[in-house]
């Protein structure tokens, strides 16, 4: 009579399937909102320099291409108001994502931040001739790289940081510089990549990546800091057009150079204030302008009207008539307010 009873009280309460997704549930309503607003993961660049410095592009909400493109005007119908700027963008590491910016200083060189760093990969010459010597075979040289070789270019973020004044008040042994962050995609294998995607998806919406990082200066090195790092002068082709640039090549991850599907060696060059590249197509001669245009890292072509001086100067008093924009005429750089 008395069996039954005790083995039911050795086997203990059930546990049915209800009871197991009560405690999952309850587990996930206390540890997923820690995991958001907590991540046990180590701040980012980005994160760290968001308290000192501020990013220097528009946000989304306030870009000039939110209405989509213009509308083009048919022969006869040209409106005879005062042409005006919808949006202005700088590419700090070129051929990557852009800018947008409500305004930018002009260089000589172009704008304020546009193309200050560009990838570059180290190739060999090929096909070498059979007669040719073991030193040509074994001539390497540097060669930028573009989207045309290397699609995914175009998915690699770029950040500009400026120093914010307002969160720096009263703070001792701040840096006044400025500072560019390149993001790329990036799962780790194993167990913390798997982790590092939850807690990418969580953080940022489910078409979040987990991301790294790289951070350069927007200042040009020092000397001290060219040797400590372990940067070198070398030359870079730029299209056909070789130029000496500081290869920074210390400060990629291999993680980016797999990503972009590059074989070759992966370099970061960025341009020498004192090694601009004098341009000769598309402008006019040192003794017609009185100086020889020179750029960075851009394209040549795309200088054939900005360099121009006269034109400069009338483009500042067209804009300060009609825009009330503050130009100084005795010198090419202007400030365009948008």
């Amino acid at each position: 009579m008395d069996q039954p009873e005790l083995t039911a009280l050795r086997s203990g309460p059930a546990v049915d399937a209800g009871g197991i997704l009560l405690v999952v549930v309850t587990i996930c309503v206390f540890i997923l909102p820690a995991l958001i607003y907590f991540p046990p993961m180590l701040p980012s660049n980005s994160e760290a320099l968001l308290q000192t410095h501020s990013p220097a592009g528009l946000p989304a909400s306030r870009s000039g291409l939110r209405g989509g493109r213009a509308k083009r005007t048919s022969p006869g119908n040209e409106s005879t108001g005062p042409a005006k700027l919808r949006s202005l963008w700088v590419y700090p590491v070129k051929s990557c994502k852009g800018i947008e910016v409500s305004r930018s200083k002009v260089l000589p060189s172009g704008l304020e931040f546009d193309r200050l760093y560009t990838f570059a990969q180290l190739k060999s010459p090929f096909p070498v001739s059979l007669d040719a010597s073991d030193a040509e075979k074994e001539q390497h040289k540097w060669e930028f790289i573009t989207q045309r070789q290397f699609p995914l270019l175009a998915t690699v973020e770029v950040d500009l940081f400026v120093p914010d004044l307002a969160k720096t008040r009263g703070q001792d042994d701040v840096t006044g510089d400025a500072f560019i962050v390149i993001r790329f995609p990036w799962v780790e294998r194993g167990l913390f990549g798997t982790f590092a995607w939850l807690i990418a998806k969580l953080g940022r919406g489910w078409r979040a990546l987990p991301e790294k990082e790289v951070v350069l200066p927007v200042s040009f090195p020092s000397q001290e800091e060219i040797g400590e790092r372990g940067y070198t002068f070398e030359e870079v082709s730029i299209w056909r057009e070789p130029v000496t640039a500081l290869n920074m090549e210390t400060e990629l991850p291999e993680e980016l150079r797999l990503y972009l599907g590059v074989s070759n060696k992966l370099g970061v060059f960025r341009i020498d204030p004192a090694r601009l590249r004098d341009i000769y197509r598309c402008a006019p001669r040192e003794a017609d302008a009185g100086y020889q245009p020179c750029v960075g890292f851009q394209d040549a072509v795309s200088n054939s009207c900005a360099i121009r001086r006269t034109f400069s100067l009338q483009l500042c008093s067209k804009l300060e008539a009609d825009q009330g924009t503050i130009c100084d005429h005795t010198s090419i750089p202007c400030i365009y307010s948008i």
